[in-house]
C-alpha cells in the first residue's frame, strides 16, 4: 500500500475511527465509471464536489458532461472548463465535438439572461448522456441557496432519470451552530425531520441524519444506485466526532463509500469494505 498518495485519492491508511477491513482509500475518479449518471444532492459544497469529481474522472480518461437539473445562477458555472448552451434538439450536433476538444463540458439548455441558465430536465438525463457521447454525466440535482445543510421539500431533489450514483453532500461547518435559515435551507423541514426546534444547536448526529435519511439526502435515490455521502469542512469538528461519523458511514448498509473535503477543498474518497464502485 502506498500511504503517501496526495489527497486527490489513492490507497492509504484508514482514517481515524475506521478499521482497515472497513475501508479502502481510492482515487476520487474511481467512484464513477462509463455509463454512470451521477446525481449530487444536499447542501454545503455540491458544485465544488461536481467539478472535483468531473476533473478526477477526466484524469482517468473519461469524457464528462456536467449540468444541473435546476436553474443555474452564475458564478456556480465559473469553474466549468467549457460551457455549451445547447437545446436538446442540437445535442447530437453540438456536444460530441465539444467533448473532443474538452474532456469536461457543462451543458445548459438555454441562457435567457446573464444571471440565469436553464438546466436539463431530469427526464432527459439519459438522452443527454447518449447524445453527447460522454462516458459520464454528473448532475447537480438540488438547490440549497448556499446554505450548509438542507432538508428537501416535497418536489426535491430533481433526481435525474437513470441515476446510478447518488452523492448527498453536507457541510460539517454547521455543527455547533443554530438550526436557522442562515445555515440550513428549509429549516422548518429540517427541524421536523430531526425532531428538534428551530434554533437548536446542530450536532454531528443531526448532520448525519440529514445526509442519510430517506427524507433527507437519500430522498428519491433509486434503490440500485450506489451511495457516496460527502462530508465537507471536515476540519471544523472535533477529530473524535469525525472518527465516529466515519465509523457510522462505513457501517451503513446503503453506503458504498464516502468522500471528504477539507477547508481547502482537497478531496479524499474511501470505499467501504469490499463494496464495488
Amino acid at each position: 500500500m502506498d500511504d503517501d498518495r496526495n489527497a486527490a485519492g489513492g490507497t492509504g491508511k484508514a482514517p481515524p475511527g475506521v478499521s482497515a477491513a472497513a475501508r479502502q482509500r481510492i482515487d476520487l475518479g474511481e467512484i464513477a465509471g462509463r455509463g454512470d449518471i451521477a446525481a449530487i444532492v444536499g447542501a454545503g459544497g455540491k458544485t465544488s464536489t461536481m467539478f472535483a469529481l468531473a476533473a478526477a474522472a477526466a484524469a482517468r480518461g473519461l469524457r464528462v458532461v456536467t449540468t444541473k437539473s435546476t436553474t443555474i445562477h452564475p458564478p456556480s458555472m465559473a469553474r466549468s472548463p467549457r460551457l455549451v448552451v445547447s437545446p436538446p434538439a442540437r445535442w447530437r450536433g453540438d456536444l460530441p465535438a465539444a467533448l473532443a476538444a474538452h474532456p469536461v463540458v457543462t451543458v445548459v439548455t438555454a441562457a435567457p439572461s446573464e444571471r440565469r441558465f436553464d438546466g436539463v430536465p431530469p427526464a432527459l438525463a439519459p438522452d443527454l448522456l447518449r447524445a453527447s457521447g460522454a462516458d459520464l454525466l454528473i448532475v447537480e440535482a438540488d438547490g440549497a441557496r448556499r446554505r450548509l445543510l438542507k432538508a428537501p421539500a416535497a418536489h426535491e431533489p430533481a433526481m435525474p432519470a437513470g441515476a446510478s450514483l447518488v452523492v448527498p453532500v453536507a457541510s460539517l461547518a454547521a455543527v455547533g451552530r443554530p438550526l436557522d435559515e442562515r445555515r440550513v435551507h428549509r429549516p422548518e423541514l429540517a427541524a421536523a425531520l430531526l425532531g428538534v426546534t428551530r434554533g437548536a444547536a446542530l450536532t454531528v448526529r443531526h448532520a448525519a441524519r440529514l445526509l442519510l435519511d430517506d427524507r433527507g439526502g437519500l430522498k428519491h435515490a433509486p434503490p440500485t444506485a450506489r451511495i457516496w455521502p460527502t462530508l465537507t469542512a471536515t476540519g471544523r469538528i472535533d477529530p473524535a466526532a469525525l472518527a465516529d461519523l466515519r465509523t457510522a458511514l462505513a457501517a451503513h448498509p446503503q453506503v458504498t463509500g464516502w468522500i471528504e473535503a477539507d477547508a481547502q477543498w482537497t478531496f479524499t474518497a474511501w470505499r467501504c469494505g469490499l463494496a464495488q464502485t
